[in-house]
């Protein structure tokens, strides 16, 4: 007899993908409740669904549970590890999207404020799976890196060794870590009143992260000062209702938790889920993920191509801009329900690499290939 596996709906093919192990039930991650849980052996949810004590009150089968994102501060680990159930979260799965949208997010605001790159630096805050991802895209653009991760310098990498009030001194501030609350690597509200200062006037600051990472309440008050910050936010706190509303007239691009969203990036964390939960439970699982054939697979350069931003931001563009997520979500966003319905119907969007650029000069590759493109 096989698996009952309760799934959040969201997930792309997870049917097909779980149902390998028995009997799968989906449903909407924000609804799932305590009753859902009963006689279920594995529940594999995202972001939105909270597992907490209340949650877990009628599971009475759990074995594993698995998020198919790489954070997982919306789960109680220590409650997990009480009760003998295994957890298993999805890091990596979605870097190349995460960097894909920073990206274009960078290529955007080079456009739209006249920006060049040239001599310019970028603090890339937390550098593990989707900060290394930014700074292999940041250099290829030409950007000096400035590489903030008190835990991987801890660990011996020296490249990261620059200070958190470093890194947001630069032209550009990317945020790439996970939300901890507590404890000597707290990342709640490290961007704050007491180090807004640091920031350029002109600064270009990303937080593809979490939202609770700045204070948005305090940086709210902070851009009616200082309009000149260049903002683009794909978190905030409290969504999906967002805490601080009037912080959305300040910014200059945002987008509903979707930096991580490409289609590529949740079927490959189901695939991640899968494997975890097949090797927990001592089952036999042998499926890969693989990339789908798509409209737009290939692309011939001209012999006499530049390389330039121009050529680079079009090229970007053809898979993925940034700017549809901005426009979705300045004219759809009004509550947490609005929210979540962006985040629901979002669009079938897909990572660079799966475009493949032909002729390219051999002097060119390294430069496409770092920006996330197949070559």
């Amino acid at each position: 007899m096989g698996l009952n596996i309760l799934v959040d709906k969201a997930l792309v093919n997870a049917d097909k993908i779980f149902s390998v192990f028995g009997q799968v039930t989906l449903k909407e991650g924000r609804s799932i409740q305590a009753s859902d849980l009963k006689d279920i052996d594995a529940l594999i949810i995202r972001s939105v669904t909270k597992v907490n004590k209340d949650l877990l009150s009628m599971s009475n089968k759990l074995k594993f549970v698995g998020t198919a994102t790489a954070g997982f501060d919306h789960i109680d680990i220590n409650l997990l590890k009480e009760y003998g159930i295994a957890f298993s979260s999805a890091p990596g799965s979605n870097k190349e999207s995460v960097g894909d949208y920073v990206l274009s997010t960078l290529l955007y605001a080079s456009m739209r404020h006249n920006l060049d790159f040239t001599n310019k630096s970028i603090g890339v805050i937390g550098c593990g799976n989707t900060g290394s991802q930014v700074c292999t895209k940041a250099q290829a653009l030409g950007l000096k890196l400035v590489k903030c991760d008190p835990i991987r310098k801890k660990d011996g990498d020296i490249s990261c060794d620059a200070s958190f009030l470093q890194a947001i001194s630069c032209d550009i501030v990317s945020l790439h870590v996970p939300l901890i609350k507590q404890g000597e690597y707290k990342t709640y509200h490290m961007l704050n009143e007491t180090n807004f200062n640091y920031l350029k006037d002109d600064v270009l600051l990303i937080n593809a992260s979490r939202g609770d990472v700045i204070d948005n309440v305090a940086f709210c008050n902070y851009l009616k000062k200082h309009d000149s910050i260049k903002a683009y936010f794909d978190v905030f706190e409290g969504e999906p209702q967002i805490l601080c509303h009037e912080l959305l007239s300040y910014l200059q691009g945002a987008s509903a938790h979707i930096a991580g969203y490409s289609y590529e990036s949740k079927i490959r964390a189901s695939y991640m889920l899968a494997k975890e939960l097949a090797k927990v439970l001592a089952l036999s699982y042998d499926q890969e993920f693989k990339y789908e054939d798509l409209e737009l697979t290939s692309l011939n350069l001209a012999d006499d191509y530049i390389l330039d931003l121009n050529l680079i931001r079009r090229l970007v563009n053809l898979v993925y801009n940034v700017q549809e997520d901005h426009y979705k979500f300045k004219h759809h966003f009004k509550d947490k329900e609005s929210f979540d319905a962006l985040r629901k119907n979002y669009r079938q969007r897909h990572e660079l690499q799966t475009l493949v650029l032909n002729n390219i000069r051999a002097s060119d590759v390294a430069i496409f290939k770092a920006l996330g493109f197949s070559v």
